[in-house]
C-alpha cells in the first residue's frame, strides 16, 4: 500500500517540475488525472484527504485548466471578441503566477510525507466491502432526483470517475458526455464572468450569441444524460 501511494506522489512529482514556465495543459491534465487516482485510492483506504495545500494547488490548477479552455473556445472568435480574449488572457497568466507561487512551497513533496505518516494499517477487505457499499448507497440516492441540476451531474460525474479510478467501472460514453457537459457549463460560468462591463455593440452581441450556443448545447446534452442516467437507476 506504503508502494502504490508513494508511486502516485512520485508521478505527481515529475508532473508539478515540468509545468513551470508553459503550464502546457497537456501536463496540467496528466498531473490532475494522477491527483484524482491518488485522491480515489485514499478514499478506498479509508485514509484521510490529500492535505491542504496540495488541494488547493490541485484547485489552482483547474481554475487554470478552465481558463486555457475558454481561450481555445473562443480561438476563432478571436477578431470578434478581441476585448474579452484579453481579459481571458490576463487572468491566465495571473493563474499561472498564482501556481508559480504554490510551486515554491512544494506542495506535492509535503503533502506525501504528510499521507505516508497517516498510514498506520493495511487494507482489509472489510474496509474495501464498507467502502463499495457506501458508494452504491450515495448512487442510488443521487440518481432519483425528480430533476438533475447542474450541482447533481457534477457530484454524479465526480463519483464515476472515482469508482473508475478504483478499477469499479470501466469507462463509458455517459461519463464522456458527463464531462463535455461540465466543460459545457464551465464555458458558459466564465463567459458571463469575465463579460466586460464595457463593450462595443457588436462584441456584445457576439458575446450574447455564443452564450446562447452553449445554453442550447447544455440543455440538448442535459437531456440525453437524464434518460441515460435512468435507465441505470
Amino acid at each position: 500500500m506504503l508502494r502504490i501511494i508513494g508511486r502516485y506522489y512520485k508521478r505527481l512529482d515529475k508532473k508539478s517540475r515540468q509545468m513551470p514556465p508553459a503550464y502546457d495543459p497537456e501536463v496540467i491534465h496528466k498531473f490532475r488525472t494522477n491527483y484524482k487516482k491518488l485522491k480515489a485510492f485514499l478514499h478506498m483506504i479509508q485514509l484521510p484527504g490529500i492535505p491542504g495545500k496540495l488541494k488547493d494547488f490541485y484547485h489552482q490548477l483547474g481554475t487554470l485548466r478552465d481558463l486555457q479552455l475558454q481561450e481555445q473556445y473562443t480561438k476563432h472568435d478571436a477578431r470578434h471578441l478581441p476585448t474579452y480574449r484579453k481579459i481571458i488572457h490576463k487572468q491566465t497568466e495571473q493563474s499561472k503566477e498564482q501556481l508559480h507561487q504554490s510551486l515554491a512551497q512544494q506542495p506535492v513533496r509535503k503533502a506525501s510525507k504528510k499521507t505516508l505518516k497517516a498510514v498506520k494499517t493495511g487494507f482489509s477487505h472489510k474496509t474495501y466491502q464498507k467502502y463499495l457499499s457506501g458508494k452504491t448507497i450515495a448512487m442510488q440516492q443521487m440518481l432519483h432526483p425528480t430533476s438533475f441540476s447542474d450541482n447533481d451531474l457534477h457530484t454524479i460525474r465526480k463519483t464515476f470517475k472515482e469508482l473508475s479510478n478504483n478499477n469499479q467501472l470501466h469507462s463509458s460514453t455517459l461519463q464522456d458526455r458527463l464531462g463535455d457537459y461540465q466543460d459545457k457549463c464551465n464555458a458558459l460560468r466564465l463567459l458571463r464572468k469575465y463579460r466586460p462591463a464595457e463593450l462595443s455593440n457588436k462584441e456584445a452581441q457576439y458575446l450574447q450569441h455564443k452564450e446562447e450556443i452553449l445554453v442550447k448545447e447544455k440543455k440538448r446534452i442535459k437531456a440525453w444524460l437524464a434518460r441515460a442516467l435512468k435507465t441505470i437507476s
